[in-house]
């Protein structure tokens, strides 16, 4: 059994129970620590394993925990080819054979991370971490968790990277044992205690040749400045830091539950409450927003955090901060909100958008069409748009189903009717007002994001809107109460009018 001096006292047990006093298996150092922060059981664990020391001892530790404590946890090794480097394909062999010696599934993935990340813009440190962790949740879905191999030199690299991208103090807390669905078993133990361990245990692993890579910033770190500081204060900074993070987390977690209570499940929060907060919980309640949207803020400097607070200064206008990794921050309404890349392709590529309606892609030119001319029952592309409409008559009026998306109209409607986007000059007279209202007040008093109005489809007459799927129409009927109104006002003439109903489909966003 390969015996490992204990590096991390907070995982040592009362030894009268255990019978071991300063030193211990690597497995029983993991179990215990997952058991203190409580990181398992769960139904389905993806594993990453690259195939280096680090992750193929873990996926070795979980099968070992799992075998002998929760007999129903599935473990799945997802593995990706970067597309970097030569060996890649012979890493890729190594760990699909050491799956099938320990009967695990394989999941592998090729992507080409150079490629990405000249496309965006981005570092291939990012591109990687970006793609790699879309691919482990594609693997464990909603439910799951995701075990990464993370240990003490990760965690003293994070922290040292995050002081000098000028992080708080939720930065020197580092990589913390779980976040969200990702957990982090071996943060107690040292990087030679993990290579140590794999050759008592005959455990293969590859040598990633891109670790001697100084031009990668972890390896800047790792390789030059550590070193330099050991060898000229005698001292580890390894242990340093960690301990730095051990003694911050308490204070930092209580922060951050205070700036939390704040905004409860919110996506958003308006300025005018976010600047009434201490300036101390501000950033903290943006960064909460940012994790919430993004998932992680791993590339945030000071200078990002800054240009957030500066945005929130102000209630008045619209306006937008590029934040790493094709990512944005949005002041819309008085109110701050974030934007992720995909969501931002989203909207570039048009679409069903939830709380706004039907929206055509952007820089497009959109011919309008005539209602008359939709042929009945049919599915309609609008444009380039990835919005669809139909047009159907209404067969059974006792069975209709309403949502904001279907608007019901009599006959006469159609006739000089089109579906287009808005135009200078165009007004709305709401069901049941007695006053038109220029289309562009309308929308800014509906608070509509600016980014949407000129792409909203819409029904006309002329220029007056008849109707603005999910926000008003004019003449018809969108829901029960508005069904009501319109039967007791219509005529007899009207009543005998044959009713159609428009509606829009799409991928909602």
């Amino acid at each position: 059994m390969n015996r490992l001096q204990i590096r991390d006292s907070s995982m040592i047990p009362d030894s009268s129970r255990t019978g071991y006093d300063s030193v211990k298996d690597l497995v029983f150092l993991v179990e215990e620590y997952i058991e203190k922060h409580r990181l398992l059981p769960a139904e389905l664990v993806v594993a990453g394993v690259s195939g280096g020391a680090d992750s193929m001892a873990l996926l070795f530790v979980l099968k070992d925990i799992r075998d002998r404590k929760y007999p129903d946890m599935t473990i799945l090794a997802a593995h990706m080819n970067h597309g970097i480097r030569e060996e890649a394909s012979r890493d890729e062999e190594v760990v699909k054979t050491f799956c099938d010696t320990l009967s695990i599934p394989f999941c592998p993935k090729h992507v080409d991370i150079p490629k990405i990340a000249e496309e965006e813009g981005i570092s291939l440190e990012t591109a990687g971490r970006i793609e790699r962790y879309k691919f482990f949740r594609e693997l464990s879905g909603e439910d799951g968790i995701i075990a990464v191999a993370h240990h003490m030199e990760d965690q003293a690299e994070s922290i040292a990277m995050h002081i000098f991208r000028g992080s708080g103090m939720e930065g020197l807390t580092g990589i913390r044992p779980k976040n969200g669905n990702v957990i982090h078993p071996f943060l107690g133990l040292h990087k030679n205690d993990i290579v140590g361990f794999c050759r008592s245990r005959g455990i293969p692993f590859c040598n990633d040749v891109t670790n001697a890579d100084i031009s990668y910033d972890r390896n800047f770190w790792r390789n030059e400045i550590f070193p330099m500081i050991e060898k000229g204060t005698d001292r580890s900074p390894v242990m340093a830091l960690t301990g730095l993070s051990e003694r911050i987390s308490e204070e930092n977690d209580y922060l951050d539950e205070l700036a939390a209570s704040q905004i409860g499940d919110a996506l958003e929060v308006s300025c005018e409450k976010l600047m009434a907060l201490p300036r101390v919980l501000r950033r903290r309640v943006l960064k909460i927003l940012a994790v919430r949207a993004f998932g992680d803020i791993v590339n945030f400097e000071s200078v990002h955090w800054e240009a957030l607070l500066k945005l929130a200064e102000s209630t008045v206008g619209t306006a937008y901060v590029s934040l790493p990794d094709r990512r944005k921050a949005a002041r819309e309404n008085g109110k701050i909100r974030y934007i992720t890349a995909e969501s931002a392709f989203a909207e570039e590529k048009g679409g069903i958008f939830v709380d706004i309606g039907a929206i055509v892609p952007e820089e497009a030119k959109y011919e309008e069409i005539a209602l008359s001319e939709l042929p009945l029952g049919e599915m309609v592309n609008f444009s380039q748009s990835f919005v669809q409409m139909r047009l159907r008559s209404v067969e059974k009026e006792g069975h209709l189903v309403y949502n904001n998306l279907t608007w019901f109209f009599p006959s006469s409607v159609l006739e000089d009717t089109v579906i287009r986007t808005r135009r200078t000059g165009d007004t709305i007279l709401r069901a049941g007002n007695t006053c038109h209202k220029e289309l562009r007040r309308f929308m800014n008093e509906a608070h509509i994001p600016p980014r949407f109005r000129d792409r909203m489809l819409l029904a006309a007459k002329g220029q007056e809107i008849l109707w603005l799927p999910g926000w008003a129409h004019s003449v018809g009927f969108t829901d029960a109460e508005s069904e009501g109104k319109y039967r007791a006002m219509i005529s007899e003439d009207t009543g005998a009018e044959k009713l159609f109903a428009l509606e829009f489909f799409g991928e909602q966003a």
